[in-house]
């Protein structure tokens, strides 16, 4: 039989919760000429014996199984073992709509330069319920200046890539001679990002501009797991700006823009109105006061807006009140509340500019 035209590579650990709406979306799309080669990266839940129930049902699933190794590697597993001259990721408990790999294919047979297509994200919560829209941004052509100034593709697994793209990007896996392994494990969980700005130096992208990934935002995200955030996407800037110095001229709106979703991460999980009325003080976590700190350091303008203001009546809230005092400040706002709520600092992110 010939190799199918795409690869979909799903790395899932303990994963069986979601993956099987996950693999569900890819069996859905309107192009079936794909492959799923998903990898268990060492899962201790059910979600071996999900992927084998998958696979006995349809040829196009490919389970395989290995030591955990985490995410970047888990991907690079599952693309040393992929067909296909089309490459897309999909983290398992996300999904498409079914039209996204055909409307993505189509984009890049269009044009034949770009190394990969992008579309549009949409957020949900762990009931799959609507959170927030995504950036929307719809730019096309040479983008590595506005990437680095936002992530726009947002997570892994919205874009469509060629191969060749890939091994031009890539390097070798001393593991295994065969493979290229374009994710860098040491960037965890901003490999992604890393891999977009590595292919925006050297190709054009195109943009299928329209919601064709759902991203499912995991419940309760702790301290811990900002900080890992805020430590490899700064490294991923960082490295990116030393790399081709020319791009130090954005480098504001860059670290401006990164430090003002940090912030978002810190706050939107703490400020839920159940977790404010139940939790003690936060007066060991200087992270978000760090964040703020930052982020004033490289967009000063932002501390005279209503969105410093409500940052920092959130962390106020967090750090310094006790549960009754804030469950009393909370009834007396009534709906007026909402007028903390973090998601409001994602609108002071700066829409990066066109092509360059």
């Amino acid at each position: 039989m010939p190799n199918p035209a795409i690869s979909v590579i799903i790395p899932a650990y303990n994963a069986a919760a979601t993956l099987s709406q996950t693999i569900a979306s890819v069996l859905a799309q309107t192009d079936p000429d794909f492959e799923i080669v998903v990898v268990d990266d060492g899962s201790i839940d059910q979600t071996w014996d999900c992927l084998q129930a998958w696979a006995a049902r349809d040829a196009r699933v490919r389970p395989f199984r290995f030591a955990n190794g985490g995410q970047a590697i888990a991907r690079n597993r599952g693309l040393a073992q992929a067909r296909g001259q089309w490459i897309a990721f999909l983290d398992a408990d996300d999904w498409w709509t079914p039209d996204k790999l055909a409307a993505q294919k189509a984009a890049l047979a269009a044009n034949p330069q770009a190394a990969l297509a992008y579309s549009w994200t949409d957020y949900v919560d762990d009931r799959a319920t609507f959170s927030h829209r995504g950036s929307y941004v719809s730019l096309e052509g040479a983008l590595l200046p506005a990437l680095l100034q936002l992530n726009f593709l947002e997570n892994g697994s919205n874009p469509l890539i060629r191969r060749s793209a890939l091994a031009a990007v890539g390097w070798p896996n001393p593991a295994d001679p065969r493979p290229i392994a374009p994710f860098d494990p040491t960037l965890v969980p901003s490999e992604d990002w890393d891999l977009w700005l590595r292919l925006a130096a050297r190709f054009p992208l195109v943009c299928v501009p329209r919601v064709q990934v759902l991203y499912r935002m995991a419940a309760g995200s702790q301290s811990a797991n900002v900080a890992r955030i805020a430590r490899s996407g700064l490294a991923c800037l960082r490295q990116t700006i030393a790399q081709h110095p020319h791009l130090a001229i954005h480098g504001p709106i860059a670290f401006g823009n990164f430090y003002k979703y940090l912030l978002y991460k810190y706050l939107a999980p703490r400020l839920d109105a159940v977790t404010l009325r139940l939790n003690p003080p936060d007066r060991q976590g200087l992270l978000g006061w760090q964040l703020g700190w930052h982020l004033l350091g490289h967009d000063p303008a932002f501390g005279r807006s209503p969105g410093a203001v409500k940052a920092l009546l959130g962390l106020l809230l967090i750090g310094l009140c006790s549960p009754r005092l804030r469950a009393n400040l909370l009834d007396r706002l009534g709906s007026r509340a909402r007028w903390v709520n973090p998601q409001s600092l994602l609108g002071y992110i700066r829409r990066p500019s066109g092509p360059h």
